[in-house]
């Protein structure tokens, strides 16, 4: 594999002059994975930009983490079709060297495929990172799709749904697993007792944790209701913590923690909830979990997921999406009817009441994780198509 990711980078240098677009003010799985793709390539020692929103969450990371990767930060949000402000900044990259453009969100293909037309050396990427519910298959969406020399998804369950409701030909769409440093999410050396501290828990109280932005499709409010009856269902015993990681979606009008809080009052939960706030250690965070839950209402692919069981932390995620390839046939973790508080409470009680299980479920977990979520791996790939695509757009020799 690394003579494989030597000899992609060897062919690219020099002449690789990558774009990621991410205009988004959020700070989810979707815009760490597009800042994250963009710091590899750039610290193999390839060109890489990033098109971002001026002060937004993924401009600020890349800005201050010394990434190598140049901002480009834009001051207006464009259109989603055909904006002419965006024209005249994808023509000065262009002219500047810029020959692959790779964008985390699907709906700006809308304008910039456009300002691409007329430059047939620039290859045009894009990532999926959600599940579609809309046929796509329109005149419109062929001329944008048409375009495109590749569509990456994250999981085949993605590829299943993209082939079904896009105009894209079999090539055209390619999976490629998400990736993890396993030096960095490695158990073996992270200590949990700080951050276990930290939330009130001792050696003994079991965490249950979920990660991710507030916001009503997360399923904070499903986690709350399941915690209330897991707790009335322990009584005395119930030395259990329900940890919240996340923050709400910067610039959003919406008061949804406080919805929370106030739900926590009603239940009487003030000893067992915690909120969290955001978080940056999120290795030390999921190996202070005992119980990882994703109840979101559709999760696309959660990295949150590979994280945690990366960690040796079994998981309990809603179906749908890529739920079932992530955990298998339930090795992995245990499956919940999304916003269904009390099948989710019995999947916790059945972790809760049976140690041994979280124990084997959480080392399948890491091996499966280990397996088929590399980072390098994933680097090798898309550098692979990249060099394809610039290959059949003789860029390179």
């Amino acid at each position: 594999m690394a003579s494989d990711l030597a000899e992609r980078v060897d062919a690219l240098e020099g002449r690789l002059d990558e774009l990621v677009v991410c205009l988004s003010h959020s700070w989810g799985g979707l815009e760490q994975v597009a800042a994250q793709d963009a710091v590899d390539r750039a610290a193999l020692g390839l060109k890489a930009r990033a098109l971002v929103l001026e002060g937004s969450p993924i401009h600020q990371n890349l800005t201050q983490r010394n990434s190598g990767v140049v901002p480009v930060p834009l001051s207006f949000r464009p259109r989603d079709l055909l904006d002419f402000r965006l024209k005249g900044e994808l023509e000065r990259l262009f002219a500047s060297g810029v020959n692959v453009v790779h964008t985390h969100q699907t709906t700006l293909l809308g304008t910039l495929i456009p300002w691409m037309w007329k430059h047939p050396q620039v290859s045009a990427f894009a990532s999926r990172h959600i599940i579609n519910n809309h046929d796509k298959r329109d005149f419109i969406h062929r001329l944008l799709y048409g375009r495109l020399d590749y569509l990456l998804v994250m999981s085949q369950t993605l590829r299943e749904n993209v082939m079904a409701t896009h105009p894209l030909r079999e090539r055209q769409v390619k999976v490629v697993n998400l990736g993890l440093d396993f030096s960095v999410f490695d158990p073996d050396r992270v200590d949990p007792a700080r951050q276990r501290a930290a939330w009130g828990a001792d050696p003994e109280t079991l965490v249950i944790g979920l990660v991710g932005r507030i916001d009503p499709a997360k399923g904070q409010a499903t986690f709350v209701r399941a915690a209330a009856g897991v707790i009335k269902a322990l009584g005395d015993r119930a030395k259990v913590k329900f940890v919240m990681v996340g923050e709400e979606t910067l610039g959003r009008a919406s008061n949804h923690l406080g919805e929370l809080k106030e739900m926590v009052q009603q239940f009487r939960l003030e000893d067992h909830v915690v909120f969290a706030g955001y978080q940056e250690n999120i290795p030390e965070v999921m190996r202070s979990f005992d119980i990882l839950v994703m109840p979101s209402r559709q999760e696309a692919f959660g990295l949150v997921a590979i994280e945690a069981m990366a960690m040796e932390c079994p998981i309990i995620i809603s179906r749908g999406g890529s739920a079932a390839e992530i955990v298998g046939e339930e090795e992995y973790g245990l499956l919940t009817r999304p916003e269904d508080a009390f099948d989710l409470q019995r999947q916790l009680r059945h972790l809760i009441d049976h140690p041994e299980v979280r124990a084997e479920m959480g080392r399948k977990a890491r091996a499966h994780v280990m397996a088929h979520y590399d980072r390098q791996v994933r680097i090798e790939r898309t550098l692979e198509l990249y060099n394809r695509a610039l290959r059949r757009r003789k860029i390179l020799n």
